[in-house]
């Protein structure tokens, strides 16, 4: 008998979860800004062929790239196409938003507009508490990592070598780029001058220039820039694996939405229609469930040290008849 009530009350709930997901309201989601463009995921065909030299009696081995002619998608049809997968398996709806910027996008996180969010992990710290985002998902064996290069043919090639040197980064918060490898130098008492640029990609150029005698950057970042680029320098430091951004949810989603989404995403990896969408948002393994405290190590970095802000003084208060 209590076996059969049990039994009854899992499939009310079924029952619930179901009317739920198919009488609301789509769940509206926004990405980070942050998050990069998609990148092309078919390796350049090299072939290689032998011509005679005009003017001497010799042969020259010439490689050159073949054209693969892949579709790069852009970022909102990378991020539409996951959605669109998820919906299907799930049978939420959900309408993806892009914020017109960082601090729109963030305005609207503080004000709870989203009910699921992709974000960094300085922003999963900042919107936990208050409104409330609970983390569902993260990449799987993926950590976030920083990297410091320099020029290729330059006098730099160990990171010793930048002790006390000016090294470029893009902006305070930026935290791939900028936040993960100078939080590892400062842990390591590796002292750095940092100097702050408007974008990644301005890091790379200004480095390639020698205006900076290194940056800072992320791979995906490095494999953005153009071949001539990045056949002008190297990577010579990669900070330790940090917990990396997380796939959110809004405290009023119902329980049973989560799990559902929960569940397709973990399984999107084995799927051959979903694993052909993930290279193109930056995920290698898929993704894995995850819990709050994941991020528990990013609530340990001191911002304010770390970019440098003046501390507070103490003044005593003055002694009334003194």
């Amino acid at each position: 008998m209590h076996a059969l009530k049990l039994s009854l009350l899992y499939i009310l709930i079924g029952i619930a979860g179901y009317s739920i997901s198919a009488n609301a309201d789509p769940l509206i989601v926004g990405i980070a800004p942050s998050i990069p463009d998609p990148l092309p995921q078919i390796e350049p065909v090299t072939q290689t062929t032998i011509k005679k030299a005009l003017s001497k009696k010799k042969t020259v081995q010439e490689t050159v790239n073949v054209p693969t002619h892949e579709i790069v998608p852009s970022k909102t049809e990378a991020w539409q196409a996951i959605f669109d997968y998820l919906e299907d398996k799930t049978g939420l709806e959900f309408q993806f938003k892009l914020a017109r910027s960082q601090l729109d996008f963030e305005l609207k996180l503080a004000k709870g507009y989203y009910d699921l969010a992709y974000i960094t992990p300085l922003q999963f710290v900042a919107f936990h508490d208050y409104p409330g985002y609970k983390a569902i998902a993260k990449r799987k064996a993926q950590p976030i990592r920083g990297m410091i290069f320099v020029k290729r043919n330059g006098p730099i090639n160990t990171l010793s070598e930048l002790r006390g040197a000016t090294i470029a980064f893009p902006g305070l918060l930026n935290f791939p780029a900028s936040v993960a490898p100078r939080e590892s130098l400062h842990r390591l008492n590796f002292n750095i001058i940092p100097r702050f640029l408007s974008s990644e990609k301005q890091v790379f150029y200004e480095v390639e220039q020698d205006l900076f005698i290194a940056g800072g950057g992320t791979q995906a970042g490095f494999d953005a820039q153009t071949q001539e680029i990045q056949n002008s320098l190297k990577i010579i430091w990669s900070s330790p694996g940090f917990t990396p951004h997380a796939f959110v949810a809004h405290p009023r989603i119902p329980f049973f939405s989560i799990n559902k989404l929960q569940r397709a995403m973990v399984r999107m990896n084995k799927r051959d229609e979903g694993k052909a969408l993930l290279p193109y948002i930056f995920v290698k393994n898929g993704f894995e469930v995850a819990r709050d405290s994941d991020w528990n190590e990013i609530n340990q970095i001191d911002l304010n040290t770390l970019n440098g802000a003046p501390k507070k003084v103490q003044v005593p208060e003055p002694k009334i008849g003194t």
